[in-house]
């Protein structure tokens, strides 16, 4: 984005010259006699503060290196002190035991901290593996295992020619570091190997595995290479032949440097950071963070250090060099302060100050009534949350392009947005989130929008774009949307979460979708309601039988809400069959609707309007109580199935709404079975499983309704207290020409028995599919074969099966 948002420019043009001007007019005098005050005090501080500038370098500099070579010469002490064990090892004609080892080693280092521990590391061919391994047993090391390194734990090495495992240490002998192969883990073998070849003392950084160490920094790892007595080591080769292992110390670097400095009264005016050596890898200098640094508060990243005074050195550690960064302490005596050439300075402008204190004080009332006054246009036209333009400015804007639109100004369009799933990330993460999660809609939308375009906020999840200035409005408007809703379709990153959530967009063009503001937004409206409609995450350009389909839905929903008032609706009653016996088993209670002018309305045409219109919880129980009702009338061994709606799950009430409909009609609740589709279970989870526990604890069966068209998460079979499966019709419509249809099937079936679950089949139509099923394993079959729904005065209990199958082939 190279240009600010429109929005702001036109809501902060305010802040443009023709206020500064008024402004400079206004303190010109204080400003005239400020600037030549400061002038004069800047030029006379300059020259002085360069002479202390130039001092100081040179006192910092010499602090410096002086620290540098302490440093290494403690440095130096330490790796001289681990070479000694070298020459424990190759001045003895004797074997050196763990004891001994252990002992020297010890008061070797007894005061000088920083040494994590020491290690003698021998090589080990694979025939004397289990040789080193029962040695080491025997010394006491309980468990001992040569062991090679997989991720971040230990298993037992497997076979190799050669191993270098810690067999000797100064950790306790329950430390899970003996036994570990170093040459198992690619970096240390690479230090091995070089420490071999060259017969030099090698150091590494390297992240230790014991279990003290977890989320520390990486330690530094130094090898000396130990040869047999009286062996040749001239060449290369002669070192890989006579090399019998290595002594190997683990050093705390920043204890180590911190107890060297504390030792040798290092200078506090100085403060040092060590970097790890340079490598193959490209760090950026903000990445490249000290492995010490004296002083906490001072700057850390390289990036930080070189941006002020400091001095470069390097560490000798083995043969790798660390790279040391020197700054003069916050506060300390070398810190460049600048005290004569402040004080220079602030006498030139003491002279001054008073005038131009005065003339100041003197337009102070009438600048901040200015300032007072731009806050509050900023504040009434800007959206508080996001910092958009708010209602307030859109309305504004899209007025002023109407009036320009009637004069012969440019086209525009109207894109209205409303985010899909946001009320999910409200619900269950917290309003504060939901915040967070508008700020970052706002900031990918700016992102989206040209200077020229009006980007606002309308209020809770809705937002709005006024595009302008296009040649074909319409296809630029195409282009905006689809960038939109492919930016708003990526995942956001809220702290601790990550959301997928989408926009539907409805686009108006004018002036072809209408001549005034009213009309614009209203259409805009109607075609965001298509996008939803339409699955979401998508956009729709208005069309004029929106009008006509808005109308239509209109009178449908009031038509819908007379007939629930007057009774219109009629429960419908289809059979299920018991697939062994052929024995009719029980309904499904469907409901119909009888127009008193359009006749009889499919399910379809208006289930959908009564669940986005709340229209389906009296519906809904309307059909409850009269299935309870009617069923209660039939012999004991039929059951009646009733849906339930996700709408219906979120009221509080519905448990007590089936038990009322149980009790006012007398129905046990062992007949009545309750058909839940999985889009119940996809929110308020926990809530659903105590609803769905209450039902089964009063005896009423539960039913996972459409199973296999929707998630078919195999999770919900597991965590909810279903006790059937229902078969979607999708699956049976294929069964005697697709063997897919009869493996899934199949393993539905396994799956239920599994689970102590019986399994219905929905949609059979022919006698073949029928048979089918049965010898697949289902336990209950319904469709059209057995017999369509029919009003309750049409059902005849006591017909028998055989004829209604061969009534309906």
């Amino acid at each position: 984005m190279g240009d600010r948002d429109q929005n702001d420019q036109d809501r902060k043009g305010a802040t443009g010259w023709w206020r500064a001007a008024p402004l400079l007019g206004l303190y010109r005098p204080a400003l005239v006699a400020a600037g030549l005050g400061l002038l004069f005090s800047l030029v006379g501080a300059a020259a002085v503060a360069r002479w202390e500038d130039r001092v100081n370098k040179i006192e910092f500099e010499n602090a410096a290196e002086t620290e540098s070579i302490v440093m290494q010469n403690g440095m130096s002490e330490y790796i001289s002190r681990l070479v000694a064990l070298r020459t424990l090892f190759e001045s003895t004609n004797e074997e050196i035991t763990r004891s001994e080892f252990e002992t020297f080693s010890t008061r070797l280092f007894e005061r000088h901290p920083g040494m994590l521990r020491i290690a003698w590391l021998p090589r080990v061919n694979r025939k004397e593996r289990a040789e080193y391994e029962a040695g080491a047993i025997t010394d006491g090391v309980s468990g001992y295992r040569i062991k090679s390194l997989h991720g971040d734990n230990f298993a037992v090495a497997p076979e190799n020619d050669e191993y270098f495992p810690v067999f000797y240490s100064t950790q306790p002998k329950t430390s899970s570091v003996y036994g570990m192969d170093h040459g198992s883990v690619p970096e240390r073998r690479v230090a091995l190997d070089r420490a071999r070849d060259y017969d030099r003392i090698v150091a590494i950084r390297a992240r230790l595995y014991a279990e003290r160490e977890t989320g520390r920094q990486p330690d530094v790892i130094v090898s000396v290479p130990i040869y047999a007595k009286g062996t040749s080591r001239d060449t290369v080769a002669d070192r890989r032949r006579n090399l019998a292992g290595y002594v190997v110390g683990v050093f705390d670097l920043p204890l180590l440097m911190q107890a060297i400095r504390v030792t040798t009264g290092a200078n506090p005016a100085v403060s040092v950071n060590i970097y790890p050596p340079f490598t193959g890898r490209i760090v950026s200098l903000e990445e490249a963070v000290p492995d010490f640094a004296s002083a906490p508060k001072a700057p850390q990243s390289m990036r930080d250090v070189a941006q002020g005074r400091h001095w470069s050195g390097g560490l000798r550690i083995g043969d790798a060099d660390w790279q040391v960064r020197a700054v003069p302490t916050a506060g300390g005596p070398l810190e460049t302060t600048y005290d004569r050439a402040g004080a220079v300075f602030i006498v030139g402008i003491l002279l001054t100050l008073s005038l131009a204190t005065y003339l100041m004080l003197a337009s102070r009332n009438s600048r901040r009534l200015s300032l007072a006054n731009r806050r509050v246009l900023e504040l009434a036209q800007t959206d508080v949350l996001t910092g958009l333009p708010n209602r307030a400015f859109f309305l504004a804007r899209l007025e002023e392009l109407n009036s320009q639109l009637k004069d012969g100004g440019p086209t525009f369009s109207i894109l209205m947005l409303d985010l899909d799933r946001f009320k999910n990330v409200n619900d269950s993460l917290g309003h504060g989130a939901g915040d967070a999660l508008l700020r970052l809609v706002a900031q990918r939308l700016k992102s989206a929008v040209r200077a020229s375009d009006v980007l606002a906020r309308l209020g809770g999840d809705e937002f709005a774009i006024i595009q302008e200035g296009c040649e074909d409005q319409r296809a630029c408007s195409t282009e905006l949307a689809a960038r939109v809703a492919k930016l708003v379709a990526e995942s956001f990153l809220l702290p601790g979460h990550r959301v997928e959530i989408g926009t539907s967009i409805g686009i108006a063009i004018a002036p072809d979708h209408g001549g005034d503001q009213e009309q614009l937004l209203k259409k805009a409206d109607l075609a965001l309601y298509r996008s939803k409609s339409a699955g979401r995450n998508c956009f729709t350009i208005y069309d004029e039988a929106m009008s006509a389909e808005l109308e239509a839905r209109n009178t449908l929903e009031g038509d819908l809400r007379d007939a629930i008032a007057l009774c219109q609706l009629e429960v419908h009653y289809q059979p299920f069959m018991d697939a062994n016996t052929s024995v009719r088993r029980g309904f499904e209670a469907l409901v119909r609707w009888r127009h008193p002018t359009r006749g009889l309305i499919p399910p379809d045409q208006f289930i959908p309007l009564a669940e986005e219109t709340g229209l389906i919880v009296p519906l809904g129980e309307f059909v409850l109580r009269r299935a309870c009702a009617d069923a209660a009338t039939w012999p004991s061994d039929l059951m009646v199935a009733v849906n339930l709606s996700p709408i219906q799950f979120k009221e509080a009430d519905l448990f007590d709404v089936i038990c009322a409909a149980l009790r006012d009609s007398g129905l046990s609740p062992q007949r009545l079975e309750i058909e839940i589709t999985e889009s119940v279970l996809l929110e308020r989870g926990a809530e659903n499983h105590a609803f769905m526990e209450r039902l089964k604890h009063i005896g009423i069966e539960l039913a996972l309704d459409d199973f296999g068209t929707g998630y078919s998460s195999l999770s919900y079979l597991t965590a909810f207290p279903f006790d059937k499966i229902k078969i979607d019709k999708s699956f049976i419509r294929n069964l005697t020409h697709q063997p897919r249809s009869s493996a899934i099937i199949s393993s539905i079936v396994t799956l239920a028995r599994g689970l102590d679950m019986s399994v219905t089949a929905e949609g059979v139509e022919a006698a073949e599919e029928f048979e089918r099923l049965k010898a697949l394993g289902v336990n209950f079959a319904q469709g059209y074969l057995f017999g369509r729904p029919m009003p309750i005065d049409q059902i005849e209990l006591d017909e028998p099966t055989e004829r209604s199958q061969r009534d309906a082939a």
